[in-house]
């Protein structure tokens, strides 16, 4: 899911209210990607929606991705300084364009305009929880319970358990009462002679403290669904503001992703669900424009035993087999990564129906690795009955 890129340089750090700072076009930056910028930002600071989503049918869109794909040419043709610059340029306008392609499907599912994360937000979970309620369409909050009952009963004992004692009192009370889930074998049933593993684990959880609720539970369904692609949006608005000095998106995802966020930490900390150190294998997709800047910052990161960072959530499967880059190796995944996490959470139970079984890993974001290796391995081609053969990388963490 996630897309990987490097940070080149020092990163600028920018103003989370509604009121941009301009900031200086980067060495070899053309005039079409600063216009296309600053278009956004100003269609943000409207709070009108409509005018972020109706961009990509804009002049400055169109120029601005067609200037991206001869630079994406310029740097396959070139060498040196010049086409790294090149490289950048395309990537820099992939990342940004592909978010703002994302960012017009979340608004037909949430009210997303520009909203500053306060520390006192992020703190308080109660105020976190009514400004998430208060965006997302009453539609699409019933279609994700109704996902999630699904998800439920297509579990079996021990990890509905498991999910039972991740919600908080509240929302474990809510969805037993409207009958999404039930709360057998969970450790709310200590009396039972039917107490499954996963309740003897979270027996010591203080689920009033650390379980997740509505709005994280939400979060955490969107982000895995199969359906809605909202982690596109959440993805690539981190890394366009992390990368590309384009901070206008990821302020409209604001409240999605700081719930999402609150609701990975904690279920980093469940006993069933939390993962240490866990080894993760990660396809990762190329595309035009990306390719050449992606693959020469991980050639040089492996040369240079240097540093990747990923801005935003980090996922990843725990089963080799569930690689994209083997599942998906058609649709573009001819890298893989394998990657060791420190923290992460097993996030399969939470999937819907279609996705089960992927064993994905969640991680927190702004995580770092340290390119530690680099191999060759053959995956098998079934478009061409074939193997092809796709450069791996081993990262490790970096703090």
């Amino acid at each position: 899911m996630l897309r990987l890129s490097r940070q080149v340089g020092e990163v600028s750090k920018h103003r989370t209210n509604r009121h941009y700072q301009t900031r200086p076009p980067i060495t070899g930056e053309d005039s079409r990607l600063t216009t296309l910028k600053m278009r956004i930002r100003e269609a943000s600071q409207t709070g009108k929606k409509s005018e972020l989503s109706a961009l990509r049918s804009s002049e400055a869109y169109r120029e601005c991705y067609e200037w991206g794909k001869r630079q994406a040419i310029t740097a396959s043709n070139t060498v040196g300084g010049s086409q790294l610059i090149s490289a950048r340029n395309a990537a820099a306008v992939h990342t940004i364009c592909y978010a703002l392609d994302a960012y017009a499907g979340f608004i037909e599912r949430y009210d997303a305009s520009p909203i500053t994360i306060t520390e006192r937000s992020k703190t308080n979970p109660a105020e976190l929880e009514q400004a998430f309620l208060s965006q997302i369409h009453s539609n699409h909050r019933r279609n994700l319970i109704e996902q999630f009952h699904a998800s439920f009963q297509a579990n079996d004992d021990e990890r509905q358990g498991a999910l039972v004692s991740a919600l908080n009192p509240e929302l474990r009370a809510k969805l037993s009462a409207s009958g999404v889930i039930h709360s057998s074998g969970s450790s709310g049933s200590s009396g039972s002679a039917g107490i499954t593993e996963a309740g003897r684990a979270a027996s010591g959880f203080d689920a009033k403290k650390l379980g997740i609720n509505e709005a994280e539970l939400l979060a955490l369904l969107d982000y895995l669904s199969s359906a809605t692609g909202t982690f596109n949006v959440v993805n690539g608005a981190a890394m366009a503001k992390a990368y590309y000095g384009e901070p206008a998106l990821q302020s409209c995802v604001n409240v999605f992703s700081t719930a999402l966020s609150s609701g990975i930490n904690k279920l980093c900390e469940h006993p069933w669900f939390g993962r240490r150190d866990i080894v993760v294998y990660k396809g990762i997709r190329l595309t035009t424009l990306d390719e050449p800047f992606r693959m020469a910052m991980l050639r040089e990161a492996h040369e240079r035993n240097g540093i990747v960072s990923f801005p935003s959530v980090l996922s990843a499967s725990c089963d080799p087999n569930n690689s994209y880059a083997r599942t998906k190796l058609s649709e573009g995944y001819t890298i893989e990564c394998v990657i060791t996490m420190r923290r992460g959470f097993y996030a399969d139970p939470f999937h819907d129906t279609q996705t089960m079984g992927e064993h994905e890993i969640l991680g927190p974001a702004q995580q770092r690795f340290r390119v530690v290796g680099k191999d060759a391995i053959a995956i098998g081609n079934p478009e061409s009955g074939s193997d092809v053969e796709i450069e791996r990388y081993q990262l490790n963490p970096a703090d």
